[in-house]
């Protein structure tokens, strides 16, 4: 029983190779693999869940070297989000990639990141999720270089450059926490609670090592600029890279570090919330100001998605329930927002090759559908009650005011305004600046681009108004670890 755990994780390994070995007939036959793959994986991960998970232990050599998978309520949450965004990303692919090529490639990339993702969502301990955890850097590499430009491959480096320097430290703190606690497994509210902590300097050093090493994915500031650079990879890489793979990859095991190991007890002796929080504060600050500055589409939400992986630190570090619910919330409702906000620019590229915003004066009338999505979530990025993202900010609010700082809650408001400073210009220029024409050529995208943009917007006005739903269970996993 417990080895199926491991199953909606293989498969997509097993389905990736597969597709390398298989001579597709056809455009048509190679993405109905595609759609068949991800979807009878996600089927797979619900009967899995279904029959309770478990754990298991695929290879031990010692307490360090130790490959082991457990399922639980956080692990639940994020390959959930994941396995279903990637259904929604594959239909929308189908059509996109047309005018990328190299389709074949793509898609065998785009299947093994989802396996590599689910991966990193069941590890059971710190050195499982950081084989994962590389594999992931691998898995997404080619994808962000598919173009094979010369912009794209500067842009690969850097992504590598990034990402295996960050893990390096996190290898290291990983290294020195193990010296000391002889464990590394995941467990509630954090393996070092029973350890007296003779040197707290080092042990602040440790965390910041790993928060560091691990938050480059994150894209903390200033370790962010890998980020916007790969806005030159295809718009579903870079929603998978903003919404779901990469750096909500890099947000989970920052909880998981936080609240499975060093455990909020532990990181309020050692002061390392505080220290934490100077990065977090220019994260949130940094990415809405050079957002403002970005005249190309998909580099002003890349910005913005700095800027809001900043709220989702800011719940994690400030130690307490109600930030931790905003900041676990905050982390589902941008995932959905995020990816609804990339979809419809690359709509807009896809239709018209247009790419910054004073090229689509009155494309709000050609594109109205796609344009509404695109203001729908755009309303909700902002905050405005009673949106999603509204309601995952006031449990940050709250959070913030739990620890007697009115810093926090001010914060949030000034990013708030700025995010609507540098989003609804786009809405506003679509819709009002457009020249008279009697004649009005409509360009939404093909239904299979079109039906993923509605749906994942009824899903963003569903989370606002029905927030109880995701509420109540991820109010189930932090009570069990702050």
């Amino acid at each position: 029983m417990n080895l199926l755990i491991i199953a909606p994780i293989m498969l997509p390994f097993l389905f990736a190779i597969i597709g390398t070995k298989v001579l597709f007939k056809g455009e048509k036959t190679r993405n109905i693999y595609a759609i068949s793959v991800v979807s009878l994986n996600l089927l797979v991960l619900i009967g899995v869940l279904y029959m309770g998970g478990g754990q298991i232990h695929i290879l031990k050599i010692n307490p360090l070297i130790d490959i082991y998978f457990k399922v639980d309520k956080l692990g639940v949450l994020f390959s959930l989000l994941a396995s279903i965004l990637w259904i929604f990303t594959t239909f929308y692919s189908s059509v996109y990639m047309d005018h990328e090529g190299k389709q074949e490639r793509f898609f065998i990339f785009f299947i093994l990141t989802l396996g590599v993702t689910l991966g990193i969502a069941f590890s059971g301990n710190l050195f499982t999720l950081y084989i994962f955890y590389e594999l992931l850097t691998l898995a997404t590499f080619p994808l962000v270089i598919h173009a094979g430009s010369k912009e794209a491959l500067y842009s690969g480096r850097k992504y590598l450059i990034y990402s295996f320097g960050g893990a390096t430290l996190a290898l290291l703190g990983m290294i020195l926490l193990f010296s000391i606690s002889n464990n590394l497994n995941f467990v509630e509210g954090g393996v070092l609670g029973a350890i007296t902590i003779d040197n707290p300097k080092l042990m602040l050093t440790i965390f910041m090592v790993m928060f560091i090493g691990f938050g480059v994915k994150a894209a903390i500031v200033p370790f962010h600029s890998w980020l916007p650079a790969a806005m030159v990879a295809p718009t579903p890489v870079s929603s998978l890279l903003h919404a779901v793979a990469v750096v909500k990859s890099g947000i989970f095991v920052l909880v998981r570090i936080c609240y499975f190991v060093f455990g909020a007890d532990v990181i309020r002796t050692i002061h390392g919330n505080t220290y934490i929080g100077i990065l977090v504060f220019l994260t949130i600050l940094l990415g809405s100001l050079l957002a403002l500055h970005q005249e190309n589409l998909k580099k002003r939400l890349a910005y913005s998605t700095v800027s809001q992986l900043g709220y989702i630190v800011l719940g994690i570090i400030l130690l307490n329930e109600d930030a931790l619910i905003g900041g676990l919330l905050h982390l589902v409702n941008h995932a959905v927002i995020k990816i609804t906000l990339f979809f419809c620019v690359g709509a807009i590229y896809f239709m018209t090759h247009k790419k910054n915003i004073d090229e689509i004066k009155g494309i709000g009338k050609q594109m109205p559908v796609t344009m509404w999505c695109f203001g729908i979530a755009s309303i909700s990025l902002i905050g405005i009650p009673p949106t999603n993202a509204f309601v995952s900010k006031w449990y940050l609010a709250l959070g913030g005011l739990s620890e007697n700082k009115i810093i926090f809650p001010i914060i949030l408001l000034v990013s708030a305004l700025l995010t609507a400073a540098y989003l609804l210009p786009i809405v506003v220029t679509a819709f009002f600046h457009a020249e008279e024409k009697k004649d009005i050529k409509k360009l939404d995208p093909p239904p299979r681009m079109l039906i993923p943009i509605v749906l994942l917007t009824g899903i963003v006005v569903f989370l606002g108004l029905f927030p109880n739903l995701i509420l109540h269970y991820i109010q189930g996993i932090v009570e069990n670890i702050v």
